[in-house]
């Protein structure tokens, strides 16, 4: 474990809505991932900003942000919410959780798309509160990097201020999915405010597809700055805890990641697709070669973590995973009968990794999803990470993307050949629509707990009712509802 020299100490500003900001400050000191950091004391703004490791510490607090319940909510935004938490039951991960009283029915409610149940109304007023709290810590930040330039040291302007950019393209991207209609019937209706300012001045709200296109100006313009930085410390601990383990930053790769995910969003399917070949082919995220997780295993990857182009480091991992998935009773599941249709379907097969590494007995001897288990002897680089880009999707954008049916079936053969599946044929993939009904299946099976099905069922405008096994699906399950406070203060 790499112990820096010095300390370090970290911004944190809440936002309470577009409206309305309340700026605060919390110090942090360090250990070997850079968000692996207490708590210390406050400093006002014009001390915080008026050195590099002040805008560093701003930066990593909205790092932290993602992690926090905010504004009523009660759960994680990025480490629950939109990961293993709501969207994961919206996609019907959890053939239980409409039975279940975790997170005072929460979960239940949630798998029954009750947007004015009191707990789900405060859950998603929560994630938007929580998501413009840190897009106005990044305005500020950015409000204020360009006229210190001079400030800092080695390429770390350009790493700051290209994360703060594709930061907050991520946030506008994933209100826009939440709060948005889906893009394929609804990209010129309203859908959210993209806040580029630090000020107290309400934000006209903007169509999906003008959303999206601030999110591509953000990431593009993320994706010059990170060029010139170091692309290639994914992995790697260093003193500098801001430079150390950079897969767990939106670094240069995972902005063009975004990028490609976006344009797939939009329609577009040139940019999307050359997006994403270019993570592809820089061969940094190498997919997995053998059952890297499997019980054998003295090291239990469970994240496939070489595949990670973004994941989050958090240590509210072992919490989220005992008081959720570890129970001795009431821990959310997959009943057998639903693994089994998931995984070993018509093209699926029992040797597929996933099937065997990503469910386990809990404490109770309960059969439940397993990814974010954290296993004793962890080797620390695989400790606390929630995926939140991983290069298979990118692989799947490639294949839905491609010319014709082989080659999209060459894509998405070396992800299923990664997870010991045989490759499909154009014997029995004989036609764009049964390549995206493999598509869809791939899918269902690798983001179980982190929240991408959802999204892409969204973006598809899938039959809900169809797709989750969900018989009662209510009209307007795709779409969050605005908090009140926002209809209130600015719609």
């Amino acid at each position: 474990m790499i112990t820096p020299q010095k300390k370090r100490r970290n911004a944190l500003l809440n936002y309470s809505h577009v409206a309305l900001f309340l700026l605060s400050l919390s110090g942090m000191s360090g250990c070997a991932k850079f968000l692996d950091l207490p708590p210390r004391d406050k400093f006002p703004q014009d001390v915080l900003f008026n050195d590099e490791q002040g805008f560093i510490d701003a930066l990593t607090g909205v790092y932290l942000g993602m992690d926090k319940p905010n504004n009523g909510g009660t759960q994680g935004l990025y480490t629950n919410d939109l990961t293993v938490g709501m969207l994961s039951v919206m996609a019907n991960n959890y053939t239980n959780a409409q039975n279940s009283t975790l997170a005072s029915s929460l979960y239940a409610n949630t798998s029954r798309y009750s947007y004015t149940d009191a707990g789900v109304k405060a859950e998603i007023a929560g994630i938007w509160g929580g998501m413009y709290n840190n897009i106005a810590n990044l305005n500020n930040l950015l409000l204020h990097i360009e006229a210190k330039k001079a400030l800092f040291t080695r390429d770390n302007f350009f790493r700051v201020k290209g994360e703060a950019l594709a930061l907050r393209a991520l946030f506008h991207f994933d209100l826009a999915r939440l709060y948005g209609q889906p893009p394929l019937t609804g990209a010129t209706e309203k859908a959210i405010p993209y806040v580029t300012t630090f000020n107290i001045q309400s934000k006209p709200f903007v169509t999906l597809n003008t959303a999206l296109d601030s999110c591509i100006s953000d990431l593009q313009r993320a994706k010059s700055l990170l060029a010139q930085t170091d692309t290639t410390a994914l992995k790697k601990g260093s003193y500098d805890l801001f430079s150390s383990y950079t897969q767990n930053h939106m670094n240069f790769w995972a902005t063009q990641a975004l990028l490609a995910r976006v344009y797939q969003y939009k329609g577009d399917i040139p940019n999307a697709r050359a997006n994403a070949m270019a993570v592809i082919g820089s061969g940094k995220f190498p997919l997995i070669t053998s059952d890297v997780a499997s019980v054998g295993n003295g090291t239990r990857d469970r994240m496939f973590s070489q595949e990670l182009v973004f994941s989050l480091y958090s240590t509210s991992l072992a919490k989220i995973n005992v008081s959720t998935f570890d129970l001795q009773s009431g821990s959310l599941q997959l009943s057998a009968a639903g693994k089994t249709s998931l995984y070993l379907g018509t093209t699926g097969s029992i040797e597929d990794y996933r099937y065997k590494s990503w469910f386990d007995a809990n404490a109770a001897g309960l059969n439940v999803p397993s990814k974010i288990f954290q296993d004793v002897n962890l080797p620390y680089i695989m400790q606390n990470i929630m995926p939140l880009i991983r290069v298979s999707e990118l692989y799947y954008i490639a294949a839905e993307s491609a010319a014709d049916v082989p080659s999209g079936l060459a894509y998405l053969n070396q992800v299923r050949n990664s997870r010991g599946l045989k490759a499909l044929t154009t014997a029995s993939i004989t036609d764009a629509e049964t390549l995206s009904n493999e598509i869809m299946k791939e899918y269902q099976k690798e983001f179980i707990q982190e929240g991408q099905t959802f999204f892409y069922y969204k973006r598809l405008n899938k039959n809900l009712s169809a797709v989750t096994g969900i018989a009662i699906v209510p009209q307007g399950a795709y779409v969050f509802p605005i908090p009140d406070k926002e209809q209130e203060y600015n719609h």
